[in-house]
């Protein structure tokens, strides 16, 4: 069985940047459905595979794509805006042009893909889009979009959306700055990283989140939950002290009891719909949420026994970061230990517990499950 914890590690220099919708958010629905973000300069013609033209090159870039903009919010209104880069001599000393091209350079040129992109909605209860940026920057024309003008985009992966209002005061003001682009402060993050991704790991903070999509939630399902999520925090405390012989669900729990300062933390979204979050300094909450993952697994046809059978050998991979990731080979030791201390009755019991409640609360993760194929005789 291979599990790919699907997890977003951010790196201590790792940025984060705001991108604002345009002028009063008019392309905000556009973002969202396109799954295009771009900087609002119509007829910027700009060649990605050599480095950006110079300042005063690109400044008159973007007086003429300005000019071209404003003829066309005033309904093509006169004369078309000369394109010779030329007649804007004289116009690169305008101190807002610098701005722009600072922004023109970060968003084409200096965001790799992969890199976290958040686009704020207009209102207080609108959403905030949280995504990834995907592949190289491209040229694109749309008929709807100034009529066809060729403009530079970023393509983007949504990966969550909530509410403006939802976020830290810190954070909305933030999304309020006139900036094409901002760089998030380096210490509200982890503020984008929960709300727009299920897994992540930054700093000192692991962070995984189980989620549940029925519309009822009942003490029964927060029950069969919690059993099968302190079981596995048991077992792994007990190889933190030291254990090397298999461990049963009273004894994973008197542990638990013993040792309460090295239980992972759990945050509720008590909402149905919603979601639990396990929270930790080291990786816990991810061997917790692979093997879960594990166990709600279906055997497909011709696979080999789901793992709820017993507990099986697994790989672990994560296609959301480097090769040989050190997260991922720490997850990867530890889920092995945490089958082999785990007792297979136990395990079972665990299992029928996830499962069931996974039919009742649709509960599940974002990691994915692949199994082996059952060897032909």
């Amino acid at each position: 069985m291979t599990i790919d914890l699907a997890t977003r590690v951010v790196g201590p220099s790792e940025d984060i940047h705001i991108i604002q919708p345009g002028q009063e958010y008019w392309l905000y629905d556009r973002f969202k459905a396109s799954k295009k973000v771009f900087l609002d300069f119509p007829g910027l013609e700009l060649d990605f595979s050599k480095p950006p033209p110079a300042d005063h090159i690109l400044k008159r870039m973007v007086a003429r794509s300005i000019a071209l903009q404003e003829w066309y919010v005033n309904d093509q209104t006169g004369p078309r805006p000369s394109d010779k880069l030329d007649d804007y001599v004289g116009r690169e000393g305008r101190r807002r042009l610098g701005r722009y091209v600072g922004a023109i350079k970060r968003v084409y040129w200096d965001l790799k893909p992969g890199a976290i992109v958040v686009v704020p909605g207009p209102h207080y209860s609108d959403d905030v889009l949280i995504g990834e940026l995907v592949g190289a920057p491209i040229m694109y024309k749309n008929r709807s979009l100034y009529d066809e003008e060729i403009i530079p985009v970023r393509r983007v992966e949504w990966r969550r959306r909530k509410p403006r209002s939802a976020f830290k005061l810190e954070v909305r003001d933030k999304f309020g700055k006139p900036n094409p682009v901002t760089q998030l402060d380096r210490s509200l993050r982890v503020e984008i990283l929960r709300a727009g991704f299920d897994q992540f790991v930054i700093d000192d903070e692991i962070s995984v989140r189980l989620n549940t999509t029925k519309d009822d939630f009942n003490t029964l399902d927060d029950y069969n939950i919690q059993t099968f999520v302190n079981y596995v925090a048991g077992v792994l405390l007990a190889a933190d002290l030291g254990y090397d012989k298999e461990i049963g669900f009273n004894d994973a729990i008197g542990l638990l009891r013993q040792h309460p300062d090295m239980i992972p933390e759990l945050k509720l979204n008590i909402n149905s719909i919603g979601f639990q979050r396990i929270v930790s300094h080291n990786v816990k909450p991810l061997v917790i949420a692979a093997l879960l993952s594990a166990a709600l697994a279906v055997a497909a046809p011709g696979s080999a026994s789901p793992a709820y059978a017993a507990p099986v050998s697994t790989h672990v991979v994560n296609t959301a970061a480097p090769k040989n990731d050190d997260c991922t080979v720490q997850v990867s030791a530890r889920v092995a230990v945490a089958m082999k201390l785990m007792k297979l009755d136990e395990w079972k019991r665990v299992c029928e517990n996830a499962r069931e409640a996974s039919a009742s609360t649709g509960l599940s993760t974002t990691m994915k499950v692949r199994q082996r194929k059952k060897a032909k005789p």
